[in-house]
């Protein structure tokens, strides 16, 4: 019965630093996201290009 338990509680720990790690993994891709989208938008407002017209293509064909 105690060995159950300690691979119980084994399988539980690297669940939960699985899920951790998931998490921090997803925060660090979104914080790359924005860091990248505002590159992108000061690029277009320098060369005065409106990044709306520019990924309606993209967007139209995503979303057919």
């Amino acid at each position: 019965m105690e060995l159950g338990n300690s691979i119980t509680i084994i399988a539980l720990r690297a669940t939960v630093r699985l899920a951790w790690g998931i998490a921090r993994a997803a925060r660090t891709l979104g914080d790359l996201g924005l860091a990248m989208e505002g590159a992108v938008e000061r690029q277009a407002h320098r060369r005065q290009v409106d990044i709306d017209a520019v990924l309606e293509p993209l967007i139209t064909d995503a979303s057919v």
